[in-house]
């Protein structure tokens, strides 16, 4: 299963609000600034599962539903996932502090071992476990996610191959509900593969790049939940009991995913069409504050922003250019931006995979990451760049460079009229394209931009073990087209350490090494804060953590 889930809109929620504590509903800055090492790493109503109601129904909020309805894929998003999460029984699931735990309603245990060197880890299915078509749940498949993914078939499009490229073999053990995993070297990452697994029928290519193509296929979920109905026009996805589900009935009778963007949200939430809101910005806070029977939870940030400089587009093509565009931008007072309102404050990033409160986090940006007017200058005048009024010219032609906004939220408006006001600053005129979320994918595909400034969601807390993923030359998650045969091997060795130690040890080489090309610059990852209507237990604010959708309901 992938780490790192593509965006499906090209910034997250600038920042999410709401620091004074869980409930509270002041957005005054008052006291000292909360840093994210005063956060918790999750935040939301614990309540055990018999002292939830049985029954009532959640209304979730959603981006546009994605073509690609498959996780695994390429070009799947984070709503892919969300979607596909209600109808298909996760392998891993994380405890609030983010500790790794296997689904006890799929696997009755697990167990890691080393043998001549190398990891080997056996799961034992539950017998009762089964696709909704009857199809049995067994060692084929874990076999489908490993061929599918582990990148030797240029047929298959998967997202992530990192871990899956370095198991040597998959066999049954002592019956088909036993599955022997057997990795090529030590591998410490392990935890971080088959998050998902896949119905057989997926080991096909086609069927695995193009049958989840606007066809959900319910009958190869399963879980609490399945699939009652999905409505791309509408922008509808509703979920019902599954009376196939061998384990713990979910608590809801009923799940409605709506369509919904910028103002449409917060309305929809004050109107009861929702149960749930992304409290992220000081405008939201400002209508929350005024509800009652509301909870705000907050806890620190998982995703990090990242702006990425389009090195196949003409300008960017140039290095120089990309480092003066960086050196350009002042990042403490793009966090002052994304932050406004409320009472938070961080450092900008020095890495992308790891947040600040994560051990092993490092600079790895060094001096790219500075703000230097001077710098960037000096450098655009070496690359022929001439200042020509406010702008600059080269062989009469201007220093234009195109951004994609996705949605016209004003915190996110903000932050991207400061980039333009920056990149003036030393010449550069900055145009942001305007387009709605829907447009997302068309954007990506066409590589019509010269800057990229998106927020990614790791799906777990491994960071580093997705280095691989992130920033290999063909990653489908980078939009730079920067990248050497030599650096992705760089990045392979740091994905075979035979331990967490040196693995974070030549992950941090092997970024900063990549940080150097000038293709990315890391901002920022900031708290989230959900609001929820009261009541609502075992869902807010998660961090890392994932329980199981049966736990997801209404308190007595």
């Amino acid at each position: 299963m992938k780490r790192i889930t593509s965006a499906s809109i090209a910034i997250l929620a600038a920042s999410s609000l709401l620091l004074a504590g869980c409930g509270s509903s002041s957005s005054k800055e008052e006291g000292p600034k909360v840093t994210s090492s005063d956060l918790k790493g999750a935040d939301y109503k614990e309540v055990k599962y018999e002292d939830l109601k049985d029954g009532g129904e959640l209304h979730l909020p959603q981006g546009p539903i994605n073509a690609q309805m498959q996780p695994l894929h390429a070009d799947a998003n984070t709503v892919t996932l969300d979607i596909f999460s209600w109808y298909n029984l996760p392998v891993s699931l994380f405890t609030a502090d983010a500790k790794w735990y296997a689904n006890p309603e799929l696997i009755e245990s697990v167990k890691d071992e080393t043998k001549d060197g190398k990891t080997v880890v056996t799961w034992k299915i539950n017998p009762k476990a089964t696709f909704n078509d009857g199809t049995p749940i067994d060692w084929h498949a874990f076999e489908t996610v490993w061929k599918t993914c582990n990148g030797t078939d240029d047929r298959f499009q998967p997202q992530d191959t990192d871990g899956y490229r370095d198991i040597e073999s998959i066999k049954p053990g002592a019956d088909d509900k036993e599955v022997v995993v057997t990795y090529k070297i030590p591998y410490p990452w392990w935890k971080k593969n088959f998050e998902y697994i896949l119905h057989p029928k997926m080991a096909d290519p086609e069927t695995f790049n193009n049958g989840y193509l606007d066809n959900a296929h319910p009958e190869w979920g399963s879980g609490p939940y399945k699939l009652e109905s999905i409505d791309r026009k509408a922008g509808t996805v509703t979920f019902v009991k599954n009376e196939k589900w061998w384990g713990k009935p979910g608590k809801l009778d009923r799940i409605t995913m709506r369509e919904l963007a910028d103002k449409a949200e917060i309305n929809a939430f004050k109107n009861g069409q929702i149960d749930v809101t992304n409290a992220g910005t000081k405008e939201t806070l400002t209508e929350v504050k005024k509800m009652e029977n509301v909870d705000v939870y907050t806890a620190a940030g998982t995703s990090f922003t990242i702006m990425m400089a389009n090195a196949r587009s003409e300008i960017m093509n140039d290095k120089k250019v990309r480092e003066a565009f960086f050196h350009s931008i002042d990042r403490p007072t793009v966090l002052k931006v994304a932050y406004n309102g409320i009472n938070y404050t961080e450092d900008p990033l020095t890495s992308a995979l790891l947040r600040p409160y994560q051990e092993g986090y490092s600079d790895n940006l060094g001096e790219l990451g500075k703000y230097d007017p001077a710098l960037a200058n000096k450098l655009l005048d070496e690359a022929g760049w001439v200042k020509d009024g406010d702008y600059r010219k080269k062989d009469g032609k201007l220093l234009e460079v195109h951004i994609p906004q996705f949605g016209t939220k004003p915190t996110t408006s903000a932050i991207y009229g400061t980039f333009q006001a920056m990149g003036k600053a030393t010449g550069f005129k900055v145009e942001i394209d305007t387009h709605p979320y829907s447009d997302y994918m068309q954007v990506i595909r066409d590589g019509s931009f010269d800057l990229f400034f998106q927020g990614f969601p790791p799906t777990n807390p491994f960071g580093m073990a997705d280095l691989y993923q992130f920033y290999n030359s063909k990653s489908r998650l980078s939009k730079t087209g920067l990248g050497t045969p030599e650096l992705d091997e760089k990045l392979k060795k740091a994905g075979e350490a035979t331990s967490e130690e040196e693995a974070l040890k030549l992950s941090n080489e092997a970024e900063k090494a990549v940080l150097e090309q000038a293709g990315w610059l890391p901002m920022y990852t900031g708290p989230v804060s959900v609001a929820t209507k009261k009541g609502l237990a075992n869902t807010g604010s998660m961090g890392f953590a994932k329980v199981p959708k049966e736990l997801i309901g209404w308190t007595k």
